[in-house]
């Protein structure tokens, strides 16, 4: 972890120290801090579309369990450290999309190769450029030759546009690549928070802090479905 978030003695910089307990059980401090954060920095875009869907899918998620949200209330200072090292590992929503981006290409990598010498990869490039001539000669050649015709030139530019379309569509089934998951900016969101509260109990936990076992689990409730998302895709791709 960044030292910035260590005193000089080594020992976690995470607001004020406190044995306290809640509901008298304490929690074993077996979780690295860093654990979530690292994890998540890992996905690849199926896995965060498999997580989202996880997750609407999941009666836990429609509403943040009170414990939860009485042990961000109280620990204020760890959260916004939690939230800091999340940022450390996966940068903005936008960095951590392109991370995901780069870890799926890896995981087609192989499909890729396997296109390629079969020679498909090919086909699809050349059907591509056959395409992309076909949708600029009829816009070019109104230009050239009747360049005063507006509405002409208007009404070929919408035919192309739905043709770009349709046709990049019918190249996406030939090419048979999977599609590429739609990602929304406010779910995305939700998986960052729940990566924030594994990490958020993670570090109360290494603190000594005694948290009770409903809270832990209300914590990491998001993290363990990320990761039971993963897996599933993991054997998919199997």
């Amino acid at each position: 972890m960044s030292n910035q978030y260590h005193l000089a003695d080594g020992s976690p910089r995470y607001g004020h120290r406190t044995e306290a307990s809640r509901a008298g059980i304490a929690s074993p401090s077996t979780v690295r801090v860093e654990e979530a954060a690292e994890g998540a920095a890992r996905l690849g875009l199926d896995d965060m579309a498999a997580a989202i869907d996880r997750r609407l899918g999941s009666a836990w998620a429609d509403t943040q369990a009170p414990a939860l949200a009485a042990l961000r209330q109280d620990n204020p200072e760890e959260l916004a450290a939690a939230r800091e090292l999340v940022k450390l590992h996966l940068g903005s929503q936008r960095q951590w999309r392109l991370k995901a981006q780069a870890v799926r290409d890896q995981q087609l990598a192989g499909l890729v190769a396997r296109r390629k010498a079969s020679g498909s990869a090919r086909e699809i490039l050349a059907l591509r450029l056959g395409l992309l001539l076909a949708l600029i000669a009829p816009p070019a050649y109104i230009v050239a030759t009747d360049q005063e015709n507006y509405l002409k030139l208007l009404i070929v530019g919408i035919l192309c546009l739905v043709a770009a379309l349709a046709g990049g569509h019918l190249l996406t089934i030939r090419a048979r690549v999977p599609v590429m998951p739609v990602i929304r900016g406010p779910w995305l969101n939700e998986l960052r928070e729940d990566i924030v509260n594994a990490t958020l109990v993670a570090i109360l936990q290494n603190k000594g802090v005694a948290l009770d076992a409903r809270t832990v689990a209300a914590g990491r409730c998001g993290w363990e479905s990320i990761q039971a998302a993963s897996k599933a895709v993991a054997a998919l791709h199997g």
